[in-house]
This record gives structure tokens, sequence and C-alpha cells, in this order.
């Protein structure tokens, strides 16, 4: 921002004689010395003097005390310069009495005897050899005209100017959604509860709306919307109670103190806080200090932003022509038509992360800030409210020292461009200097400024124009700085690296990544320079049409409803964009998310049908098999027991499963023996585990149906899978050795399957279910059983298999069984084991008795009570190892209140409703993350 002092405001004379002798050493001399009146002798600083006290009434003036302090405001200035121009016959540029800001300082520019080169910057922090550079991995926004990136972005494009339009709603609020009580945020000023809701959009955008407990997110932040005068501190609209705890929360409510520490508080995050104000310049400098922290390890992840919300009208009539302030109501910036500037509301906020760990994170990276510097321009200026090109260029040069970036590879500069009559040409000027140092051609640069398209934003004005820049370098674009009529003649183009950017056009590329630069200047001379440059190429993404998991998150059914009709609808809208981004982008759902969905699809507009029947269905538990999950449930998720199938279910599919690596990781080893239907069955069964751990559904337990009792061990580390495997290969040799025989399967109560089996001589073979037993022996028993169930109307049907497994014809080989059994590497239990054998529930530590697996291929397999041994124990939940159901239906009549899951879309995202904690970046794989809209809040009003 750029102000003047009134005629008449003049200072003290202490003042004047403080600030004209800072004025006068900063330009070469004391205040009183021989070279100032070696000066004086040549004529020119009497012929200044006397144009200026021509223009003050004619009062003989001090000539070194700067212009403003004497009381020339700016429209005396520009008469000032015709004035010289005519009596010196040469231009005098408008920053000439700015930059050289008293009758002394002015006469030695004019004569050529004074410098007119900034000394040169002490070097800051040269690029050390670690990569110093810093990912913009999050951004959210709401700027006139546009409520969100997406809507910004078009606007840029089209050339829109949204000068004047207000926020809207900017007095509504989603209290529930982050714990807030109504009275809280009815205290809470519109502009803090703003940016808390833009700080979790860029918390989601960045894919970590709801951050583990270890890592460390800062918040740097600023407020305020001065440009029309002061504003009055939000609690103080208030009527005092006179009580001081109520005085204290409205305080708190209000002041910029708390800005930053309430959005740390109510997003739960656990880096620095800090409250940033530095005037026009408050959101980059809050991005120069949340780059800093990352890089000195203050925080893993840091969000900068910035709001300012005017909540009193602005003043009726036209702008005092002395101020910034256009009177015209437009914004045209480094234009010959310019006239001031026009404010405006916004509120923004970006998520940095290094680079490094973005990349590696699989993060999507919209651009990377190579470096940023902070300046001050001190005293050597006009006045406290002026700018300088002094200060101005050393943060742009510092920024590219910084950055390792060389002036010439800088495409585009968008620079705080107010469009008023003496910021723009110091601007440029100081743009100029820090540019032109290095090879490069003139009009190499293009030059823009946001503001003429949304207005000067005060505080947050930095973070538009680096929204703005980042939009560029991730589309490879520019767009128009909007409102030109001709480029101002009083800046000097042909000398400088810039030409103004008025269309809308492809950014070439180069022999290097495009670069660009971002300026941001305060009121007090708090400069900032951010470099920048176009994103990495974004990460492959996982192969087309390959069926992805979307998850869903909220804290009720209201607000999930809501998320998911959303996304439904912006996913009819954007059909081209593939499943997999999609569900990257929301693969974290928002703190306390009590409410959770997850669909399934190949295709966006897959992903968006499940969504519709997910919206019209009733809440159920779990899947059936084979259906897209498309029900809302609470998380209630407790450890689940894996259970292992036995043999009698058929053959197993490894095809199905080959393109998962850490299941094929498991398989290939055993690539031999898979030909033999019992150890391929453990080894499907153990990869199947280990896909299901990797995808962080881990047991809690493990049950074993008969020969699936060999898998259990395996994944509950009792034995090791080759062991296993040895095991079940000696196994199947001698079982099959005892001659032929027949299982049936029976659906009667126990005492039933008893008296069968008394009556015919078979063996009980299993026990599953209430209603589920088997019956096993050799053929002639078996014909008898069948007779006799037919008899009594006993539903029966015979299983697939020729050895009669858990019958007394088993009984020859049990001490060969033994001897193998005996023989393996038994190791203790890493979690319990419910033993199918007789139904007992071994704890963790147990090392498990060889016998026990010589005693499941002789005995009844007492699948029942090991459920029930299971459910007394706390466990509710069922993974059945297996691509298709057969256990699950024994479960559910064992124990109703059971929930069963098979490995699948279907299965994960029941799961995933339940509150099982899975890894995202496993299941849906490296890639970009869709721009999906944020989160779309319950607002209600809060009025002022």
């Amino acid at each position: 921002m750029t102000g003047t002092r009134k005629r008449g405001d003049a200072l003290t004379a202490a003042e004047k004689r403080g600030v004209g002798s800072t004025a006068a050493e900063a330009h070469g001399g004391a205040a009183h010395g021989t070279e100032e009146r070696s000066t004086a002798k040549n004529g020119t600083e009497e012929r200044i003097a006397a144009a200026l006290s021509g223009l003050l009434g004619g009062d003989p003036v001090d000539r070194n005390v700067p212009f403003r302090a004497l009381g020339l405001t700016s429209l005396l200035g520009t008469r000032l310069r015709v004035r010289l121009e005519r009596e010196f016959d040469r231009p005098v540029p408008a920053a000439a009495l700015t930059e050289h800001y008293t009758v002394t300082a002015l006469a030695r520019h004019l004569d050529g005897t004074g410098r007119t080169e900034p000394r040169p910057p002490a070097r800051i922090g040269a690029p050390a050899a670690v990569d110093r550079r810093v990912a913009v991995i999050g951004m959210a926004a709401r700027f006139p005209g546009a409520p969100d990136i997406d809507a910004f972005w078009r606007n840029l494009r089209a050339g829109v100017c949204s000068v004047g339009e207000p926020l809207s709603d900017v007095d509504s609020f989603d209290a529930a959604f982050f714990g807030m009580s109504p009275r809280e945020a009815e205290r809470t000023d519109p502009a803090h509860r703003l940016l808390l809701e833009t700080c979790y959009h860029a918390l989601e955008d960045g894919g970590c709306p709801d951050p583990d407990d270890g890592t460390r997110i800062g918040v740097y932040a600023g407020s305020g919307m001065n440009l029309y005068g002061p504003q009055p501190p939000y609690f103080l609209r208030a009527d005092a109670t006179g009580d001081p705890l109520d005085a204290v929360a409205e305080l708190i409510g209000g002041q910029g103190d708390f800005l930053a520490t309430r959005v740390a508080y109510h997003l739960g995050l656990t880096g620095p806080a800090v409250t940033v104000q530095s005037a026009c310049s408050t959101s980059l400098v809050a991005v120069h200090l949340a780059v800093q922290a990352l890089l000195t390890g203050d925080a893993d992840l840091a969000l900068a932003g910035a709001a300012a919300v005017r909540r009193t009208p602005a003043p009726d009539g036209p702008p005092d022509p002395e101020y910034i302030l256009s009177p015209s109501g437009v914004v045209r910036a480094f234009d010959a038509a310019a006239d001031g500037t026009v404010g405006g509301d916004g509120v923004a906020a970006v998520l940095l992360k290094p680079l490094e760990r973005a990349l590696a994170d699989g993060d999507t990276v919209h651009a990377v800030i190579l470096g940023s510097a902070v300046t001050n321009d001190g005293r050597a200026k006009a006045g406290f409210t002026a700018p300088s090109v002094r200060g101005h260029a050393a943060a742009a040069r510092h920024a590219l020292e910084r950055a390792g970036a060389e002036p010439h590879t800088i495409g585009y500069l968008e620079a705080h461009g107010t469009g008023t009559a003496v910021g723009d040409p110091i601007e440029f000027r100081a743009l100029t200097e820090a540019l032109t140092a290095g090879p490069g051609p003139t009009g190499r640069t293009g030059l823009g400024s946001v503001k003429p398209s949304v207005g000067h934003l005060d505080t947050c004005a930095g973070m538009a124009g680096l929204i703005k820049t980042v939009l560029m370098l991730r589309h490879g674009e520019l767009v128009p700085t909007v409102n030109t009529t001709v480029p101002d003649p009083r800046l000097a183009w042909s000398d400088s690296p810039f030409f103004l950017v008025t269309e809308q056009a492809p950014w070439p590329a180069g022999p290097g990544p495009r670069r660009a630069g971002v300026s941001s200047l305060g009121f007090g001379g708090t400069n900032a320079h951010v470099v920048l440059e176009q994103p990495p190429a974004p990460a492959v993404a996982g192969a087309p049409g390959r069926e992805v998991l979307v998850p869903l998150a909220a804290p009720d059914q209201a607000s999930l409803r809501r998320r998911a009709e959303q996304l439904r609808d912006w996913l009819r809208g954007h059909d081209n964009v593939p499943a997999g981004d999609v569900a990257r982008r929301l693969h974290a759902g928002p703190p306390r998310s009590a409410e959770r969905l997850a669909v399934s699809g190949r295709t966006s507009r897959e992903v968006a049908d499940a969504l519709d029947a997910a919206l019209a269905a009733p809440q159920r538990d779990e899947p059936q098999h084979g259906e897209v999950p498309v029900a809302f449930g609470p998380a209630a998720f407790g450890p689940a027991a894996f259970a292992f199938r036995g043999q009698g279910a058929g053959a197993v599919d490894f095809e199905a499963l080959r393109d998962e690596p850490v299941f094929r990781s498991v398989v290939e080893p055993f690539g031999k023996v898979l030909d033999r239907p019992q150890a391929a069955q453990v080894v499907f069964q153990v990869a199947l585990a280990r896909l299901w751990e990797s995808v962080g559904v881990r047991p809690g337990s493990v049950v074993g149906h008969s020969l699936g009792e060999l898998a259990a061990l395996c994944t509950a580390g009792a034995l090791p899978l080759a062991e296993a495997v040895r095991f079940a290969l000696v196994r199947e040799e001698l079982t099959r050795s005892t001659g032929t025989g027949r299982m049936l399967a029976i659906s009667a109560p126990v005492d039933v399957a008893l008296d069968a089996a008394a009556a015919t001589g078979a063996d009980l073979a299993a026990h599953n279910a209430p209603t589920s037993h088997t019956l096993s022996g050799p053929d002639a028993l078996m014909d008898r059983a069948e007779s006799w169930l037919d008899r009594h109307r006993v539903p029966h049907r015979r299983l697939p298999m020729t050895t009669a497994y858990h019958s007394h014809l088993m009984e020859p080989v049990l001490d060969r069984l033994a001897e193998h059994a005996r023989d393996l590497d038994w190791h203790p239990l890493r979690m319990p084991w419910a033993s199918a054998a007789d139904g007992e529930r071994l704890p963790s530590g147990t090392v498990p008795e060889a016998d026990c697996l010589v005693r499941q291929v002789r005995y009844p397999v007492l699948f029942d009570p090991a459920l029930r041994t299971l459910r007394a124990a706390g466990t509710r939940d069922f993974v059945e190892i297996a691509p298709t159901p057969v256990l699950r239906d024994f479960g559910r009549r064992v124990l109703p209140d059971s929930a069963w899951y098979l490995w699948g879309p279907s299965g994960l995202a029941a799961l995933y409703r339940r509150g099982a904690p899975l890894d995202w970046a496993a299941l849906n794989g490296p890639g970009p993350r869709a721009p999906l809209p944020g989160h779309p809040f319950a607002r209600r009003r809060f009025p002022w």
C-alpha cells in the first residue's frame, strides 16, 4: 500500500531534524556536510528548492527534510515533476521523488553525483547442498466472484473483473463441524471463522484433513482489512455484560493474537501457530515464515494464510484524490489510465511441505517454492507509508539468491501492482533493478497483477497473487491483467526485462522449468518476495480401468450425505477424471468422523452411480456377497479374526490375484507345489492374509477349519510358511493312502447328527453351526447314512471329496503324521488362536502342541465352539480368507451379531464403514489427486 501525508500535516521540528538527518545519511552524506554545500553551489538545489517553495506557498524549504514532511502530496508531487522537467529540460521519473526524497538528494541525483543504484545486498542464506525446495500441496480460497479455486482460475482465464463483489455468506459458519458451540461461534470474528474453514479445505486438498498424531503442521496466518480506515475490534460489537469471563471470551474470539492458534486448536495441529501482521504483505510474509519453519525442522507441514473481511461499510462519496483509492472504481496496474486501487475481501490458505517428502509420499505438487525473502525499507525512504526501490529490490534479489535462480530464468512476475500513481512506478523500478542482472533480453518476463481482477485484498493480497501464479505454473498458461488500456508510458519498458501480460496465452516452454516471482509490499515497508517453479511431472496413475475404492467420512450422517451428494454431482460433470485420482484425494476424512461410506468403481461414472445407490439404500452392517457396498454406517470396528477355510470348498484361483505384488511375492517361491491341492490351499490363504495385512487390516486372532488351521498357524506366527507347506504335502499323501470314503453335509441339530452317526457307524466330522454338521466314513457306511437321513427326512448333500477326513479311516496314519508335526519349527503365537480341534482359545505367547495337527485330522472340526470362544473374547468382525463365502454362512448361524468380510471392494468398503484403519496408499497406489470441491459445510448465520 502507498499512502500520502496531507498538506499541513507536517512533522514537528524534531521529527524533521531526525528524518532529514537519516535521509541525508542514506544518500551518502551528513545532514549538513561539506558535500551537500558543494552541491548547493552548482545551482541545482536552488532551482529545485525554488520550484518546491512556489508550490508550497512561497515559504523557504528545509533542503534535508523529506518532501512529504514538508507537505508535498501526490498531486503536488506530480506538479513538481512537471515544473522540474521544464526547468531542467529532461524527464524526471515519478520514482525519483520517492527514492531521492529531499531537495539535496534529488539535486545530487539529477546532477549524477548521488548514488542511483542501491548498495549490493549482503548475501543471505545462499542455497545449501541440501534440497531446500518446498512444495505447495494444498490450496483453498474464497475471492470476489470466486467461491473456490476452480472458479478463481476460470475467472482469471476469461479476464473477468470481480472488483467490488462481496464474498457470499461471510456471516455464516458450520460451528458443529469444528466442535464449536453456537455461542463460541458468535463470539468469533467472521474473518477467523472463514480462515478456519479455508485452512481445513487446504488440508483436504493436500490429503491430510485429519493429520496423524506424529505429524507436526504449523500455521502462519494474519487478518485485517484497513484500506478504508480502521475497523473497530470485533469484540467491541457486543454490549458489555460487566462479567470479566465474558469479556475475556469476547476478546479471544476477536483478537488477532488468537487467529493462528484457533486454527491449530480446532484442526488438531501441533506445529508452531503464529499470527503474522505486516499490513498488505502479511500473507506472503506468512508463506516465507512457513517455508522457514519447514527448512529448520520446526514443522513437517505448514499452513500459510490470511483473511481480509471488512465488517463496516466503505465510506460514502468519492475517494480523496490524495489517497490511494481509485475515483473511477477500476484498478489498472501499470497502465496509462491508472488512478488508484479498490479494496476487496478475501480469504486463502496454502499447505506447504518439503519437496523431497512430498514426492516420496506421492503428494500432488501444485508448484515448488525455490526461495523466499523478507526485507524492510528502514528509514531511507520518503515516509513511513512510502514504498522503496531499495527495500523491494533487495527482497527480490535475496529470494532469487536463495532460490539459486538467475534473473533471466524468471518467465513471469506477479507484482504488488496496486494501480497507484506512486506505487506502480517505484515497484517497476525495483523489480527492473532486481531482474536486469545477468544475461537475457529485454521484454522476456511477463508482468502482471491480480488486483485488477479482484481488488486489493489487503492482508490477503499476496496470497491471491501467489495462488494465481501457482495456477499459471500448474497449467502452463499466462492469464491477462485485466482493465488495461495502454502500458504506462512513464515506465521504462524498453530498458526493463518486462512486458505487460494483457491476454490469455500459453506460457512458452524454455530450456528449463517455468519459473515465476511473486511480490507483496506492506504499509510500513515490509517487503516479501517468493520465487516459484512449475511442479515436477506427476506420478504415473494406476492402470486404467482398475477398480478402486473411494472413501468418504464426516462427523454425522447428514454431513456425510451432503458430501456424497456433492461428490456425485461433481463426478457427473467431470467423468473424465480417473477414479483413482478421486480415491487418492479422499483417503482421509475430517476430525471426529463418526460416519463413513465407501463405494467402488473403475471410472468416475461408475463411482457416481455407486454413490447414487448408496444414497438410496437402507443402512446395513455388511454387504451381501458380490454386491457393491451401498450403505452408510457408524464406525465401530474391533480387531477382526481371520478365518481360514478347509479343502472341501474347492480349488483356489491364483490367477485372480496375480496382479497384486504382495500376494505374488508370497506365492512365487512355492510355484512347484501349487499343483498339490492341500499345499496350494495353504499357500493361497497365507498369501491372501498377507494381502489383507498390507492394506491395513491386521488380525486380532485367527481360527481355521480343518486344513485351514495350517494357514491360521502361519498367520499367527506359530509356523513358517515353508514348514506348513512341507507338512501339507505329507498330510495330503498320508490321508489319501487311507482308502476311499465320502463326506456328507447335513442340515439338522447336533443331536440328530449324533443319532445318524450312532445308527450307521459314520463319524461326526464337523460341528460347524447349530444346524450345520458333517458326517464322514467309508463308502459302505456313508450309503447307510444317506439311507437313514432319507428315511428321517434330514436334508443332506455329498461333498466333492473322496477321502473321509475326520473319521476312523485316518487312524492308520496318525503316528506318522505326529512324527512330522513334532519335527516342525514351532514358535510362540503372536496372536490368539481358536483351535477347532477342541474349541479352546490359546493366548498370544503360547507355543501350540504338535499333536494339534494330528487331532484335527482325526476328530471333528469344532468350528461352532471355536467361534463362540472368540465371541466371548469380544470378537465380532471376521475376515474370511477366501475369494467366495464358505465359512460366513456358518458364522452367521453361530453368531447372528457377527459381521463377515471377503477380499474385494465390497468387503473393504464394509470394513471401512465399520471403522477399520485401511492403508489407502497401498489400496489405491501412487498418483495424482483430483482437485475435488472442499467439504460442503452446513453453515448457519451468525449475524455481526
